[in-house]
């Protein structure tokens, strides 16, 4: 804990209101500074779409198009897209980029909200950590590189998804559940982590919220299932699940994902989220220190990197699964760096959050990300060693005035 005076100094001013709104206007700016720099020159964008992408921008021509297996049955993105050109009028190309950009900068501005609303974190490290996000290189620009994809509205859902499990939001969180597997069918796997979380508050199957958890799990995966049947029978073909390109058997697609990458899958794991890992391993600790086996964060993060493993036994994309635990990753990096309270620290967070985004915008290459990494490192070790900034002598604090009681006498000075 840092000294009250040193709180007090660092307060910043302005109401609430327009606090957030000058942080929207900073997030914003920065997402449309990433658009510009990473999206794909007009006229026609489209052509040089690839992977995933030119699946879903033929599924945005025509709804229910007979594009290969999985991603036929990813529907939500292609079709919100497609009502958009006919009622607008607007191509293709302007509405995926456009959606793609709104729907990220909400996932960001969400972000922002569960940093500063619901985890209580300062401004300062909730508008910093925001910024990194809106700087993950999977999460963000490499949307606005390839914006044929389905991936910002799969992040979008699943942050909203852990949001409402961590707030007890049993009906929201059913909702989102549904769109999302609609969207992707990757969702459906966030499902059971409401009634887990459940039940390591009341320790009880028979707790109102884990048995509501049980029944959302078990409604959606029948909303899937049917949904599952009417769009095959829209597109009139027979897609199996878990199967993977050319609607291949689910160990044909296991196999073909793990030979994929052969040999870098680690160096891939690392360089989505650099020296953050480390940090977001040290929030976890400290989550078990505090809390235990009931922490939520921690459950939340074990669960979402258990569902990544799982993701990536069927994708060939490393860094691109595990870039959904993106969220999680930068809030407990955020929990931990918004203990260094001081303006010195500041300095240092900041520092920290630049390099991080310096590596994920590719500002330096090569060995010098290794370098980037060690630096990083060592600042945030040299924080934790030495977690207390001077204070003031105790006679020398003083915290404003008190607030008048019907004398002129001056009261006693609190002191931390």
């Amino acid at each position: 804990m840092t000294h009250e005076t040193t709180e007090i100094t660092l307060m910043p001013r302005g109401r609430p209101g327009a606090q957030r709104l000058w942080a929207y206007l900073a997030l914003s700016t920065v997402s449309l500074i990433n658009l510009i720099s990473f999206m794909p020159k007009f006229p026609k964008p489209h052509e040089l779409a690839w992977g995933d992408a030119v699946n879903y921008y033929r599924m945005s021509e025509q709804t229910g198009a007979a594009v290969e297996n999985p991603f036929a049955l990813r529907m939500l993105s292609p079709w919100i897209v497609h009502r958009g050109n006919l009622l607008t009028g607007l191509s293709l190309d302007v509405l995926w980029v456009a959606f793609t950009f709104v729907v990220t900068l909400a996932t960001i501005l969400v972000f922002f909200e569960f940093l500063r609303s619901y985890l209580k974190l300062q401004l300062f490290t909730s508008v910093l950590a925001a910024v990194a996000l809106a700087c993950t290189f999977w999460y963000a620009p490499y949307a606005f590189s390839n914006p044929w994809l389905v991936d910002p509205l799969n992040n979008l859902l699943y942050l909203l998804a852990i949001w409402f499990i961590l707030k007890r939001k049993l009906i929201p969180f059913a909702i989102v559940i549904v769109l999302g597997a609609i969207n992707k069918e990757t969702t459906l796997l966030l499902a059971p982590l409401y009634p887990l979380i459940a039940w390591t508050r009341g320790r009880s199957f028979r707790d109102r919220d884990v048995l509501g958890g049980i029944g959302v799990f078990v409604v959606a995966v029948g909303i899937y299932i049917g949904y599952r049947l009417w769009a095959q029978n829209l597109i009139g073909g027979d897609y199996g699940f878990g199967a993977g390109q050319s609607n291949s058997g689910l160990l044909d697609n296991i196999r073909f994902a793990l030979n994929a990458s052969k040999g870098t899958g680690q160096v891939e794991l690392f360089s989505t989220f650099h020296f953050f890992w480390l940090i977001f391993g040290y929030g976890l600790y400290q989550q078990y220190r505090r809390h235990g086996l009931r922490a939520e964060l921690l459950i939340a993060s074990v669960w979402l990197f258990a569902c990544c493993l799982a993701g990536r036994l069927v994708a060939t994309d490393t860094a691109r699964v595990f870039v959904m635990m993106a969220p999680l990753i930068l809030a407990l990096t955020a929990v931990v760096l918004d203990q260094q309270r001081g303006e010195g620290r500041r300095l240092w967070v900041g520092a920290l959050f630049f390099l991080y985004v310096a590596v994920n915008l590719r500002f330096v290459g090569g060995a010098a990300v290794f370098w980037v990494d060690a630096v990083a490192l060592l600042i945030f070790a040299a924080l934790v060693s030495f977690p207390k900034t001077p204070s003031w002598p105790r006679a020398k604090i003083f915290n404003g005035f008190q607030p008048h009681q019907g004398t002129l006498e001056v009261g006693d000075v609190k002191s931390s």
